[in-house]
């Protein structure tokens, strides 16, 4: 039951006052507010209180929070990493996809059964990277090589001569009777003309990478020649009496067809790894030919009494490949 009190005597009174419309103890008319009692207002306070304190609370709990996070040592974290920077890509990678081209239009996946059969040993990886790699790389060019000069011997002011240039070229000219040279050093290339009577060209102390003999060697004229790794090539007649000798056991020795030929009494002695003869033997001319291992001896045609005699350079040597053409008359070819 509400307790009620009057404005007046501040005396407390029961509600019926309220349709009594009037105090009981003063009889102050009650038409106007009407104040409740201290008893009444102490039950009505716990409420506000209680919200108070709630909010009190919360207030304190957030200040305590915020304050105590400021304490909370900061975590260690890790030392920041230095920025690296990529490598630049190489010719080779640049060129090698890590993928198949096919697999860049085929976007479905593939099934475990597939996987395991394209897996390759890491070995066979290696081995296949390794040549495509090797397959992509480039071959150096060599540089050019650089112009020699080009001489003329002139036997009767200089017999002898030495060359110290092997990118160098000399010519010599015709030779007569008297006429005595002698060539030591390197050349790149050596250019022989005619040798008549008793001329005589001594060059077995030259190295020269290519020979051309493109004169007659006649009368009883006698030249030597060393071309170790290079090429002789014959385009005159070896005739009358005249000895010709070619030291070439890494190299080619070739007689013209179209001008060369190998005719009189003459005498030929030649070591090389490839004899050709492609002008005739005529004559009683006589060819001496040692072929070094894997030589070959091609003969075009020989007539007459010429006789070429061929063998190896060594015994363990393997058989000389002979091919032989039209010889006629009483020409022969022997092998020792």
């Amino acid at each position: 039951m509400t307790t009620l009190t009057c404005p007046k005597c501040r005396q407390g009174m029961p509600e019926t006052a309220l349709d009594a419309g009037q105090c009981p103890t003063c009889g102050f008319p009650l038409e106007g507010p009407v104040v409740l009692n201290e008893q009444q207002r102490q039950e009505k306070r716990p409420f506000p209180v209680l919200m108070l304190s709630i909010v009190v609370g919360v207030l304190a709990i957030g200040t305590y929070a915020y304050f105590k996070r400021s304490e909370i040592p900061p975590r260690n974290l890790p030392p920041e990493r230095p920025l690296v920077t990529p490598e630049p890509e190489s010719a080779v990678a640049k060129h090698i996809l890590p993928f198949t081209p096919s697999s860049l239009t085929n976007n479905a996946p593939r099934s475990e059964e597939n996987v395991s059969k394209t897996v390759d040993p890491p070995g066979a990886v290696d081995d296949r990277n390794t040549q495509e790699r090797t397959a992509v790389l480039e071959p150096k060019k060599e540089a050019p090589r650089p112009t020699g000069v080009v001489m003329k011997i002139d036997p009767k002011i200089i017999a002898k001569r030495d060359f110290d240039n092997p990118n160098d070229t000399a010519t010599l000219p015709d030779l007569a009777t008297g006429d005595q040279v002698t060539l030591t050093g390197k050349l790149r290339v050596l250019k022989i003309g005619s040798v008549n009577g008793k001329g005589s060209i001594d060059a077995t102390g030259l190295v020269a990478e290519e020979i051309v003999i493109s004169g007659d060697l006649n009368g009883e004229s006698v030249v030597q020649l060393n071309a170790p790794n290079g090429k002789v090539t014959i385009g005159g007649y070896v005739g009358g009496s005249s000895k010709l000798t070619i030291v070439a056991p890494g190299g080619n020795v070739i007689v013209l067809g179209s001008s060369g030929r190998v005719t009189d009494h003459s005498t030929t002695v030649i070591t090389a790894k490839r004899l050709e003869i492609a002008g005739n033997m005529l004559g009683n001319s006589r060819l001496f030919a040692t072929l070094t291992s894997g030589g070959v001896l091609k003969v075009t045609a020989a007539d007459d009494n010429a006789t070429l005699t061929y063998k190896k350079a060594t015994e363990s040597d393997p058989p000389v490949t002979v091919e032989k053409g039209a010889i006629r008359g009483g020409a022969k070819i022997i092998a020792e």
